[in-house]
């Protein structure tokens, strides 16, 4: 059991620092790891969870674009 009056009063994140050293690089690349797994999850979850109504559509287009120039 870990007593907390034991503990030394530094800063939690020297303290984390001091126990788990990770460069700074890695650090970032984790992050943008991370970021960028939970972007892939939400645009598999839209692709495979919405399904778009389909509809009907109609366009007019202008006589004068048939013609060639």
């Amino acid at each position: 059991m870990i007593s907390l009056v034991n503990l030394p009063a530094k800063p939690l994140t020297e303290t984390l620092s001091e126990i788990l050293p990770m460069p700074s690089l890695f650090r970032f690349l984790t992050v943008v790891a991370v970021i960028a797994g939970i972007v892939y999850g939400v645009v598999f979850a839209l692709a495979n969870f919405v399904n778009p109504k389909p509809r009907e559509m109609t366009v007019t287009i202008p006589p004068d674009k048939f013609l060639k120039k």
